[in-house]
């Protein structure tokens, strides 16, 4: 019997919801903050060796020689693993469009500074580290490319051997009439952009545990995962492993920020536990390897824009060319984030005619990887900021241009010019809300006095889109051979046990965003059960319902779904057995607030635990057809979506979570210094599983977007060298940078996710950058000076002002 979807929770089988909605406790913090959970860096385990990894220190250069024979002679070291294995033993690491990455280690040459060159496994990290010291690398540095417009002449070397350029990735979309549209517009505002690369940096760095059994070929991998479904295809395609023969155990993460996949890595320890031939072998990243050697680089873009608006302020069209360095390699799925402007174009605002074009080009830098956000705030300060200047130069004020060009509310479900669908929002009452409380005309007029005394304050007001849960369709337009799908499966067990407690198995970790807490708030709820009486725990990949896991704002959206479709089918089974204890049909017996009734005799009634034990201690007395076994599985998938035509025109994501922010600030005009003064959100994700989580969610992603804003940068020299290889010179937020904000709740709920929520995962970052750089730019405005370059830094804020006196 099908049971409908709840689209609300006022629609689930109880009175009121006491849990789902409600600031409830998480199941998570318990163990956190008494500091015993097992991460895995703390996992031990008989016999264990330990790995440190040799790094190129040329940003090019071929191995024209490399020595180990001095590290295998150091007492502890067990086993050296070098390029050629590596290549005798493995493909190149995944990555697509395919044909654009190396292996796991550098073979006959090297791409980027921190490449791994080398391995060793050692009874300890310090001898390890040790015998790197004992390798001996001869190496011919030849010319690098550091520079992404030059990278993409015919005259720049080619950074991989048998190709005939260093364009990976070229397409352009053309949505509308885009040329109908600039020649008919009464201004075209043009300007350049440039985002400088930062990255994800969690509080846990990245660790692997490989042991490969030589007798039954099994390979076993532990540490901290962020899901199976995206590192299981890494590992099959680069190992030739059959997939039933990987066993993945996933430790809780400290923190991801979308770094945790980590292939390479992963495919590298599991090539030296290999060779070990059945002893185990950890490695854990250091912090210098963390900046310098994984994929964890995003966002080094190059922008050409125009906007072409009318004299009332409505938005005509839009052109966007971007060149990204991708970094050494287009590795894993770093191209998509190139991609996923496709999914919100115009972000808040109807903007009909759209040229985007996008080029991803291989330099000699540390290759990209997946950040979070996936390439959308770049794209959003840069559409927020032609907005500023066009208003300024039609007179007009710059948040009545933005209400002029909202999609309105009464436009939802709205498909965008590339097919995709926005669910559900009201821009205009989320903007109006913000301005009202912030006093935006009292802002206004303080902004005025301090002018008035050579202050330098600004106002920055912004919005964006948050697509929630993306996946294949996206990536179809990279390698359509790999990604013609439209499922990203979301799968949960759910079983009562013989004292009728609940149980939920999941197949990825915890990682701070409180998952396992809402899948048993959403429990309690639906079977009239306590919190305590349900246990949510992650089982192995080879245990694991299909999954994708946590990836783009996707998790209260798919995990809602496949709850609420494993508690339907449980539902359903309980009240086939509930009927024969009631003695009623069992099309009469529907459960509400935790008891299974027959309609029209409320007398009659059981707990769910009593039906779950009669199940598994009466099997003789069950109907045809329903077993012993008070369990049930279901796998949730989005719903209605396409794969892109050849113009690119698709649904690619489930949700649109929409946000407006206002930031004010000031700028110490003799420093270059910046103060956030006022920092307040507006954000819409429909129902709000738990407020507590959605509202820390967004303060961690308006710090994240403030570091971006104004601090964090990968700096490299024309040779190729990272200057910023620590924290003494990678700058990140801390708390007398972070402001105190203020976060207001606007819902308009989902009418296509399960309890009409949206994805909020990647939150304030989309939207963060845009607002704190529109203000700094609104700031500098009376000294004649624009800033297109982020991070605006102290330094760069100091050039601009040396430049206005100059």
């Amino acid at each position: 019997m099908a049971t409908a979807e709840p689209k609300l929770p006022s629609q689930l089988p109880i009175t009121q919801p006491r849990y789902v909605g409600k600031d409830s406790p998480r199941m998570e913090d318990p163990l956190l903050l008494t500091g015993k959970v097992e991460y895995g860096n703390d996992i031990r385990t008989p016999g264990m060796l330990h790995a440190a990894i040799l790094r190129s220190p040329h940003a090019h250069a071929r191995i024209k020689s490399i020595d180990t024979s001095g590290a295998e002679k150091l007492p502890g070291v067990a086993a050296v693993l070098t390029g050629k294995e590596v290549k005798d033993w493995s493909r190149p690491v995944f990555g697509v469009p395919e044909g654009w990455t190396g292996y796991a280690l550098a073979v006959e040459k090297t791409h980027w500074v921190g490449e791994p060159v080398a391995v060793i496994a050692a009874s300890d990290r310090y001898i390890a580290e040790d015998a790197l010291e004992l390798i001996d690398v001869e190496y011919e540095p030849l010319e690098p490319v550091v520079d992404a417009l030059k990278a993409g002449s015919p005259s720049a070397p080619n950074v991989l051997e048998g190709k005939d350029s260093n364009v990976a990735y070229d397409r352009r979309f053309v949505f509308g009439d885009v040329d109908g549209a600039f020649a008919s517009a009464d201004l075209i505002v043009r300007e350049q952009f440039r985002w400088h690369r930062s990255s994800g940096n969690p509080i846990e760095t990245c660790v692997c545990i490989a042991d490969w059994n030589p007798f039954n070929g099994m390979l076993t991998l532990r540490g901290g995962h962020r899901s199976p479904h995206l590192i299981l295809p890494a590992l099959v395609i680069s190992l030739g492993i059959p997939s039933q023969q990987v066993r993945i155990i996933q430790s809780p993460l400290g923190g991801s920020f979308g770094v945790k996949t980590f292939a390479r890595y992963v495919v590298l320890i599991a090539l030296m536990a290999k060779k070990l031939g059945g002893r185990p072998v950890k490695w854990t990243e250091d912090r210098i390897e963390h900046l310098i050697g994984n994929s964890s680089h995003a966002w080094d873009r190059h922008y050409d824009c125009e906007l072409a608006l009318k004299r009332d302020g409505t938005i005509a069209g839009m052109k966007m060319q971007l060149v990204d360095d991708l970094g050494a390699f287009s590795e894993w799925l770093a191209i998509g984030m190139l991609l996923k402007p496709l999914l919100c174009l115009g972000s808040c605002y109807h903007i009909a005619n759209v040229d985007y074009s996008c080029k991803g080009v291989i330099t000699n830098k540390t290759p990209q990887g997946p950040l979070r956000a996936f390439g959308l705030p770049p794209h959003f300060w840069v559409i927020e900021q032609l907005i500023e200047i066009a208003a300024k130069k039609l007179g007009l004020e710059s948040n009545e241009v933005r209400r002029r060009n909202f999609i309105q509310k009464d436009q939802f479900p709205y498909v965008s010019p590339s097919g995709n669908v926005y669910d559900s929002g009201d821009y205009e009452a989320s903007l109006s809300l913000l301005l009202s409380k912030t006093g935006y005309d009292e802002l206004r007029r303080e902004q005025q006095v301090a002018r008035a005394q050579g202050r330098l304050l600004g106002i920055g007001v912004v919005s964006s889109i948050e697509p929630g849960l993306t996946g294949p369709p996206m990536l179809a337009l990279a390698s359509p051979r790999i990604f013609s799908r439209t499922s990203s499966p979301e799968g949960i067990l759910l079983r009562i046990d013989a004292f009728g407690k609940i149980i939920a198995e999941l197949g990825f970790p915890t990682g701070g965003q409180s998952q396992h807490s809402f899948v048993r708030q959403i429990l309690a709820d639906y079977f009239g059960v306590a919190l305590e009486d349900i246990q949510v725990i992650t089982v192995d990949s080879l245990s694991m319902q299909p999954s994708t896991g946590p990836i783009s704002s996707s998790m209260a959206i798919a995990l809602s779904g496949a709850v609420l479709g494993a508690a339907a089918r449980l539902t359903d089974k309980l009240k086939r057995a509930a009927a024969v204890m009631l003695e009623a049909s069992a099309d009469d017996v529907e459960l509400f607030d935790g008891q299974f009734h027959v309609r029209g005799a409320p007398g009659k009634s059981l707990a769910v635990a009593q039906v779950a034990q009669f199940m598994m201690a009466r099997p003789d007395l069950l109907p045809e057809g329903v077993d012993g076994n008070p369990q049930a599985t279901y796998v949730w998938n989005p719903p209605d979506r396409t794969i892109p035509d050849e113009k690119g025109f698709g649904r690619y994501s489930v949700t649109a979570a929409g946000a407006q922010h206002l930031c004010m600030v000031e700028v110490d005009p003799e420093t270059g210094q910046v103060k956030i003064l006022k920092y307040v959100m507006v954000d819409d994700c429909g129902v709000r599983l738990n407020p507590s989580v959605v509202r820390g969610m967004l303060m961690g992603g308006m710090a994240h977007g403030v570091g971006t804003a104004l601090l964090e940068e990968y700096v490299y020299d024309d040779k190729g060298q990272m200057l910023t290889s620590s924290y003494m010179d990678y700058l990140m937020p801390t708390i007398m940078e972070v402001p105190a904000a203020e976060e207001h709740e606007m819902c308009t709920p989902s009418p296509i996710a399960p309890l009409g929520v949206k994805g909020v995962g990647e939150g304030a970052l989309h939207t963060t950058p845009a607002a704190v750089l529109c203000a700094l730019n609104d700031a500098l405005e009376p000294l004649g000076v624009r800033i297109t370059e982020a991070p605006m830094t102290p330094l760069r804020i100091w050039k601009a002002l040396q430049g206005a006196r100059a």
